[in-house]
């Protein structure tokens, strides 16, 4: 079975894509290492970021980041299978990275002006915990990214 997911990191999407009271969805998968270049992690995952930095932490490290692709408009489960499709074949390289860089998962939504949920699977949790990663839920109410 595949690696299944959940992901995002901070709002890698055009603020006026979201409109006001409408629901809105981002995932992304995020590491940050003090001792891997971003060319080595995407090396090792056989994936280019979405995004990249350094930060001037102390001590610095790099932010590598890796987006589902889709709108903010999409359903949250889009963001998911489309993100776990991308990922795979990287699971073990993924577990390395646990060992010692910060590697997180972002979920972050809004149900906007109305109830909206999502299931998160056992086999998903699972699979996180298995391989080390930790789960972030980023809720915004209704308006606000």
């Amino acid at each position: 079975m595949g690696l299944w997911i959940e992901i995002r990191c901070a709002a890698m999407f055009d603020p006026g894509e979201i409109d006001s009271g409408r629901p809105w969805a981002q995932a992304s998968l995020r590491i940050a290492s003090e001792i891997m270049s971003a060319e080595a992690i995407s090396d090792l995952l056989g994936l280019k970021p979405s995004n990249q930095r350094t930060s001037d932490g102390d001590p610095p490290f790099v932010v590598w980041m890796l987006e589902s692709g889709l709108a903010p408009s999409a359903a949250v489960e889009d963001h998911l299978y489309i993100l776990m499709e991308r990922l795979n074949t990287a699971g073990p390289a993924l577990s390395r990275l646990c060992e010692t860089s910060t590697v997180e998962i972002w979920l972050s939504l809004s149900a906007g002006d109305r109830h909206r949920s999502a299931v998160l699977s056992h086999r998903v949790l699972g699979e996180l915990g298995r391989l080390g990663i930790d789960l972030v839920l980023d809720a915004y109410p209704s308006g606000k990214h």
